[in-house]
């Protein structure tokens, strides 16, 4: 293995910021996490072909890790992977959209996803920090976010289930929802916007603002794809927390998932220019 180092724990915005703009982010989910995990050779695959070097960066969104705390089986094996490999903690929708809206108000140069990027991990015959992750799950920040997450998943998942029944939507048919993508991706993003960043004021959309609302536009598809194009499929409250996580990818350089999510990414990136810059990997092809 190359010889990587980290950074020191305690970062500026302005350190945190370097590291975003100097490395390509691979993102995995809480699926991609638990299979890398298991014992085999696929995490030398998939460091073979993304190597921990100066440019690539491994991340996970806040609800994986909360997904993973919660699992007694998955969080030894990741607490080992973890304490390996420099990795780094990023936001996703609600949280990552605010910075959007502050990026849109002038307020930030550039929306970087980053919440933590933890101690410093050092390979190569160097001591590693077995406790990595136990330090990092007492972080105030993570801890503020997990109990976000216990307060806001369900009740999210309740209103995306009925979303239809609202004023807003009263314009689509229930019985044509399938065909209605584009009409359902704009009054869901204006139902968000309004309900959850203006007071329930309605206030006049910029379009060209809103294309700067990426998360958003993500979130919206992906609730159209998860929950109401196939009529037949069973909805659950953990595609919930899969749609969150994806709320990131277009900040990313690369995101790696099992099948249904990457080709549900990639009908969105074939829609919209917010994942131009996306590379989609499906775990089963580095396997």
């Amino acid at each position: 293995m190359r010889k990587v180092s980290f950074y020191d724990p305690q970062f500026s915005m302005t350190g945190i910021d370097g590291i975003y703009i100097q490395h390509k982010l691979v993102y995995l989910d809480t699926n991609a996490i638990s299979n890398i995990c298991k014992e085999g050779d696929l995490i030398h695959k998939f460091l073979d072909k993304y190597p921990l070097d100066e440019k690539h960066l491994l991340c996970y969104s806040t609800y994986s890790l909360y997904e993973i705390a919660k699992n007694k089986t998955l969080l030894p094996t990741f607490k080992k992977f973890y304490s390996l490999y420099p990795s780094v903690i990023v936001l996703s929708y609600f949280p990552l959209a605010v910075k959007e809206i502050d990026y849109i108000a002038g307020d930030i140069k550039f929306v970087n996803p980053i919440l933590l990027s933890p101690q410093g991990i050092s390979v190569d015959g160097k001591s590693l920090i077995p406790n990595s992750l136990d330090l990092l799950l007492e972080q105030p920040e993570v801890k503020a976010s997990f109990e976000n997450i216990d307060n806001y998943t369900f009740k999210f998942y309740t209103e995306v289930i009925s979303i239809l029944d609202k004023p807003e939507f009263a314009h689509i048919d229930k019985d044509c929802i399938t065909k209605r993508k584009g009409d359902f991706v704009r009054a869901f993003m204006r139902y968000e916007l309004k309900y959850r960043f203006m007071n329930e004021q309605e206030v006049p959309i910029d379009k060209n603002k809103l294309k700067l609302m990426k998360s958003l536009n993500i979130l919206a598809h992906a609730i159209f794809y998860k929950f109401y194009s196939d009529s037949t499929r069973k909805i659950e409250k953990s595609d919930i927390i899969d749609i969150l996580i994806m709320t990131t990818t277009p900040y990313v350089h690369t995101f790696v998932s099992e099948k249904n999510a990457i080709d549900i990414l990639r009908k969105i990136k074939s829609q919209t220019d917010a994942l131009d810059r996306l590379n989609l990997q499906k775990l089963s092809d580095i396997e």
